[in-house]
């Protein structure tokens, strides 16, 4: 239906980001290793249904903007105003010839296609559009010295959302007449056209967050992580003759990474207590000294798994000094030194073995679950340093490992993740190599 009308996409990711602070604008902050306004833009692009979209950023950013798009087509990168506003108009102005445009914050990642569909379908009726949600909160009103005077009722109320989609002309006119009158900071464009025409609600999402705040950052990885793990591509891409250099090799998953890596021809390193490359991961120069023999027989290596792990289950209390002082160095330090230790060829991997606790402090483990949360954070920080590497987390729910067996010898085997299903998403996590800085789950 949309073959009838020219559309154009307007993204506003010209916010200075005051609120977040940061010397980095939000939107150019990572989320899953993301830049977030690439997010944004990708659940437009694949619409493939706008004749252009335009990109409206801060002046010192232009550059840095038009770098991360070069593979994609029909983007214009425009500079933006002081004012939302100001931006708007301008990418109003560079727009060519579009019948309909559609608003929308760069900072809301988590807009649906479904969302920019209602949209357009809605403003070719109604020529004007908004999106919103309704409010869950009571709203009150209040007068100059703080008294409430008027509590609306809340089945009318709603939460405003982009994006918001309008016919060309009547925006523009909107403009234009604003800026007649001297208004110059309009926090969105509805607000412009709301006395010339009715415009239109449509549905939008709780999920559909405007991330401003730092706070807001921790949401949205939240809100990713539970919508799905990222998208893995599952390629036919070789690792014949690949080293990977597998941490915790003698038992567990890494046993069975070891097993597809050879099936997949490449070469393993194993490192354990009482693997090939003998290591006391509780020891940095132990692993130090390593490294340092695979590097002279090999060179740089293009991956490094970290599956060690360690979990017993006792109240904290009761916990000895030396048995905290293993629980951290098997489940963080360790995976630390030999990310540390290690030398990877560019666009090489690093993997590093988490767990679901990572959300939450378990009873009577709660050491193994503030390792397991360390390691996600030290995965992601580790990642925006070093860009030129994949480095993501691997997150499993409960496995059948033989050290769970120990512990929880009762469970229901059926209930559990298999070893063998955690070391094949790791497979196809080594041969895709557009995933970093990424939280990927595996549940049941």
């Amino acid at each position: 239906m949309y073959n009838n009308f020219k559309i154009s996409a307007l993204l506003l990711l010209s916010g200075t980001g005051n609120r977040f602070n940061s010397d980095i604008p939000k939107q150019f902050h990572l989320l899953n290793g993301k830049k977030i306004y690439l997010h944004t833009l990708d659940t437009f692009y694949e619409l493939n249904i706008f004749d252009e979209i335009i990109l409206v950023t801060n002046k010192d950013f232009i550059d840095s903007v038009k770098e991360d798009i070069s593979k994609y087509k029909n983007i214009k990168v425009i500079r933006g105003g002081i004012y939302r506003q100001e931006s708007a108009y301008l990418a109003l102005k560079a727009s060519n010839n579009a019948n309909y445009v559609v608003f929308h914050d760069a900072v809301r990642p988590f807009v649906t296609k479904k969302i920019i569909i209602d949209n357009l379908d809605a403003a070719i009726k109604y020529k004007a559009v908004n999106t919103c949600i309704k409010s869950t909160d009571t709203v009150v009103e209040v007068n100059k010295d703080n008294m409430i005077f008027k509590i609306p009722n809340r089945e009318f109320l709603r939460r405003g959302q982009t994006p918001q989609t309008f016919e060309y002309k009547l925006i523009l006119n909107a403009h234009e007449n604003a800026l007649k009158k001297g208004i110059k900071s309009a926090s969105d464009d509805c607000q412009l056209v709301l006395e010339k025409t009715n415009i239109y609600v449509v549905n939008g999402d709780i999920n559909n967050i405007k991330i401003t705040t730092p706070s807001d950052l921790i949401i949205a990885q939240n809100i990713l992580n539970q919508k799905k793990s990222p998208s893995i591509l599952k390629t036919n891409k070789s690792l014949k003759n690949k080293i990977f250099a597998v941490v915790g090799a003698s038992g567990g998953i890494g046993k069975e990474i070891v097993k597809f890596l050879k099936k997949e021809k490449a070469k393993t390193l194993e490192i354990s207590r009482t693997s090939e490359f003998r290591t006391d991961l509780e020891d940095f120069s132990s692993i130090e000294k390593t490294f340092e023999k695979i590097f002279k027989t090999y060179g740089q290596i293009d991956g490094l798994i970290n599956t060690a792990g360690l979990l017993l289950i006792k109240p904290f209390q009761k916990l000895t000094i030396s048995e905290i002082d293993k629980l951290l160095k098997v489940n963080l330090i360790g995976l630390v030194y030999s990310c540390k230790a290690a030398k990877i060829k560019e666009n090489g991997h690093i993997i590093n073995i988490s767990s679901t606790s990572y959300k939450e402090g378990r009873k009577d483990y709660g050491i193994y679950s503030a390792t397991k949360a360390a390691v996600v954070n030290f995965t992601q920080s580790l990642a925006k340093e070093n860009p030129k590497l994949k480095i993501n987390t691997i997150a499993p729910g409960r496995t059948d490992t033989q050290m769970r067996k120990n512990i929880f010898p009762h469970e229901n085997p059926n209930l559990l993740l298999s070893p063998t299903e955690v070391a094949e998403k790791i497979i196809n996590i080594l041969k895709d190599d557009s995933i970093t800085g990424s939280v990927i789950e595996i549940k049941k």
